[in-house]
Formats: structure tokens, C-alpha cells, sequence
């Protein structure tokens, strides 16, 4: 959460490109760190609900924040975003526990 607020504190207007890159890589870095996020609550909850909830309130309250970063703002569209991501890090780290209990057996 600290990376992220960091990141969501720093300006993006220095960033070349076209809009259609802008567009892809920001996006891209949405999905992957919230992805991160989910991964990284879940872990110790274990539980879908809690992490999904905790990891969205988040994503809603970094929006929030960067409507006081110059040349940022705050998008909904960008918490449906981090949403996907955190569902994607939830589903990660739920194949993985599934996998390595199947391994754990085979080994006993």
C-alpha cells in the first residue's frame, strides 16, 4: 500500500507517448499492482470477501488521493481497474495454494 501511495503522490504529466500508450501502460500498471495487492492481502486472510473488500476500500481511497496530485485525478473507471487486478491476484494466489496442497500430498 506504501508503493503505491508513493507512486499515486508522483505527477505523471513528464511521461511521453501518445494517449493510446499513456492509456495502456498506466492501465497495465493499475492491473498488475493492484494484482500484487490482492495476492499480498489474501495471503493472510484467506478469505475472498475480506481481501476484495479491504484491497477495493484502498483502491477507492488512492483515487481519492490523487485528486490532490497535480496532473492527476481521481477516475471510478480506474478503481473498476484495480478491481480486476485485485481479483486476478486473488485468483493467483488461490491456483497456487490449490497447486502446492496437491504437490504436498503426492510427496507424503
Amino acid at each position: 500500500m506504501a508503493f503505491i501511495f508513493y507512486w499515486s503522490s508522483r505527477s505523471t504529466t513528464g511521461i511521453g507517448g501518445s494517449g493510446v500508450e499513456r492509456f495502456i501502460l498506466f492501465k497495465t500498471l493499475h492491473l498488475i499492482e493492484y494484482a500484487i495487492l490482492g495476492f499480498l492481502v489474501i495471503y493472510p486472510l484467506s478469505s475472498i470477501i475480506p481481501s476484495t473488500f479491504i484491497s477495493y476500500l484502498y483502491a477507492i481511497t488512492d483515487e481519492i488521493h490523487q485528486s490532490f496530485t497535480p496532473g492527476r485525478g481521481p477516475k471510478f473507471t480506474d478503481t473498476l481497474i484495480d478491481l480486476g487486478g485485485i481479483l486476478i491476484g486473488i485468483l493467483i494466489f488461490k491456483y497456487i495454494k490449490k497447486h502446492f496442497k496437491k504437490t504436498k500430498n503426492k510427496l507424503h
